[in-house]
C-alpha cells in the first residue's frame, strides 16, 4: 500500500478518521492525501459566482487552512508525508472523492461516517453512503 486518502468533512467524525488514516499511512510508509471538495451547484460556473459566494468560499478555505496546520503537525510528528488537495468541482463531493482516488492511484480511502442509530439511519444518505454506492476502485474503510 503506497497511497492513503481521506476526504475532508467538517465534523467530529473526520478527526477520528484522520487518526486512523494517519496510523495506516505510518504503518505502511504510505503517502496520505487529504482532499477537500468545494462543490459548485449544477449550472453555476466559477465565473458567474456572486460576490457573496466567493466571500463564503474564502472564509471556508481560511477555516480549512487553520485545520490543515494542525493536521500537518500531527503528520510531521508521525513521520507521514501529507499532501493537501482542494478541488473546485461541479461533481457531488462523493463523486469528486472517488474520481480523485481513481486518477491518483489511491490504495485505501478512509472515510468518516457518523453513527446513525434508530430511526435516523433511515433518513437520507450521508456522503459515506454515496461514496460506497459509487463502488470506488480502491478499498474503503468507514470510521464512525
Amino acid at each position: 500500500m503506497k497511497h492513503v486518502m481521506i476526504p475532508f468533512r467538517p465534523d467530529g467524525v473526520f478527526y477520528r478518521a484522520f487518526e486512523s488514516a494517519l496510523n495506516v499511512a505510518k504503518q505502511n510508509n504510505a503517502l496520505l492525501s487529504l482532499v477537500k471538495v468545494i462543490h459548485y451547484p449544477a449550472g453555476i460556473g466559477l465565473d458567474t459566482f456572486l460576490v457573496m459566494d466567493m466571500v463564503s468560499r474564502e472564509y471556508d478555505l481560511s477555516k480549512f487552512d487553520k485545520i490543515v496546520t494542525n493536521l500537518q503537525k500531527n503528520a510531521i510528528t508521525a513521520k507521514v508525508k501529507l499532501d493537501v488537495h482542494v478541488l473546485d468541482m461541479h461533481l457531488s463531493p462523493a463523486k469528486a472523492f472517488v474520481e480523485f482516488a481513481s486518477k491518483n492511484n489511491v490504495d485505501l480511502m478512509v472515510v468518516g461516517s457518523p453513527a446513525r442509530k434508530g430511526w435516523k439511519k433511515h433518513l437520507g444518505s450521508d456522503m459515506s453512503d454515496e461514496i460506497m454506492a459509487l463502488n470506488p476502485l480502491c478499498n474503503v474503510i468507514l470510521v464512525e
